[in-house]
């Protein structure tokens, strides 16, 4: 069999995780330097609802094991499952998205195949030795460091979802499937999910929302927190603040952005009243889009905002809860 990379396709209700695709796609480029194929792997579904969007984004191979006790995420039905897989077609690379199901359930299968595990990762590389180097920060983002793949395989690593994107998919690729059957016993699988309930927004961890609104010292009081939760609840986005916020009582410290509290990467973060200092922007300048809006034209947010706003946030935010209303 030829060596391939593995990465883990996350599905729910028939829809692929875009982490995922993501992962797909940096896949698909690291085997062209190493001279590796792509096999995506499908649990608890037979491959056919996820082809099309596999085949667009790069899998040369898709690896289904429609079992029962694999159709929703446990850590150790889906430990036991890929460990015994691993075991048997040994992959070259392991990749999975660094989501709440990626960071639950890689370093579990690391400690089964006793393998080395890099987390979180921003750039990945194929060296002139043909091995995996994982750049991941370190020390609160300040400091970046870069791991090499060697010793026991797969080299495996998860990566932080909303870094590297989709880019363009791929035409006519067609990747060939397999379904496997697997002995995989009740036994085996010590937890069952009961039902599964979606989580408000205002009870979301920030670290998983894709949109995100946030805010500082510029919000002046909390009886103006009224004009936020509006623009939020346009937006269907997480409400987070900055440190300051959280010491004038804005927000909780769970939903503080920066080197002392949470680093996130949202598809889209609006930053309001923040100043963007670095202890602030360290936290969130891997969000896919930003908007900042700040009354100080010299505000260091601006420098890393996709759209910036000069203007006063309590009279910018209601214009926009306005437009936003008025293009449903």
């Amino acid at each position: 069999m030829e060596k391939e990379i593995w990465v883990l396709i996350e599905h729910r209700e028939k829809e692929i995780e875009e982490a995922s695709l993501e992962v797909l796609v940096e896949a698909r480029r690291l085997a062209k330097k190493a001279r590796l194929r792509v096999a995506a792997l499908v649990l608890g579904s037979s491959a056919q609802p996820f082809a099309e969007a596999l085949n667009r984004y790069g899998a040369d191979r898709i690896c289904a094991v429609p079992h029962e006790l694999l159709k929703q995420y446990t850590t150790d039905g889906y430990t036991t499952a890929l460990a015994d897989l691993v075991k048997i077609r040994c992959p070259e690379i392991f990749l999975l998205a660094a989501t709440a199901l990626g960071r639950d359930l890689a370093p579990r299968l690391a400690t089964r195949l006793q393998i080395g595990l890099i987390s979180d990762c921003r750039v990945l590389d194929i060296n002139k030795e043909g091995a995996l180097e994982m750049t991941r920060p370190s020390t609160g983002g300040r400091v970046y460091t870069r791991f090499e793949g060697s010793g026991a395989k797969p080299c495996m690593a998860t990566i932080r979802p909303g870094v590297l994107g989709l880019g363009k998919p791929l035409k006519g690729n067609k990747a060939e499937v397999e379904e496997i059957s697997m002995d995989l016993k009740s036994e085996d699988v010590r937890t069952r999910v009961l039902g599964i309930s979606s989580v408000d927004r205002r009870d979301l961890d920030i670290s998983e929302a894709e949109f995100v609104l946030a805010f500082g010292r510029g919000l002046g009081e909390k009886s103006n927190l009224i004009k936020m939760e509006a623009l939020a609840d346009e937006m269907n986005a997480c409400i987070a603040g900055s440190r300051v916020a959280v010491d004038e009582g804005y927000v909780s410290f769970e939903r503080q952005i920066g080197q002392t509290g949470k680093t996130i990467s949202p598809k889209v973060i609006f930053c309001c009243g923040i100043s963007g200092a670095q202890q602030f922007t360290m936290g969130m300048r891997e969000s896919g889009f930003i908007v900042a809006i700040n009354n100080n034209r010299k505000a260091d947010i601006f420098k890393v905002a996709d759209i910036s706003v000069l203007g006063d946030l309590n009279e910018v935010v209601p214009e926009l809860v306005e437009v936003l209303k008025s293009s449903k």
